[in-house]
């Protein structure tokens, strides 16, 4: 695997973030919060969690 290609922005106001293996072009991660006022802890932990569980499966994939 030789990376991601990350891609974020705003769409009407919410953070959007899609993860894409630079090799496949597969998605790897699409987060959308589903309103402004859902950008609290619990969101951003979540989203924190599927980034880390991303970053562990490359490191397998690599070893």
């Amino acid at each position: 695997m030789s990376g991601y290609l990350i891609y974020a922005k705003l769409q009407d106001g919410r953070p959007v973030l899609q993860v894409v293996d630079a090799e496949t072009r597969r998605i790897c991660l699409n987060w959308d919060c589903a309103s402004v006022h859902d950008v609290g802890a619990p969101e951003v932990q979540n989203l924190f969690r599927q980034l880390m569980l991303l970053t562990c499966r490359q490191s397998l994939l690599k070893g």
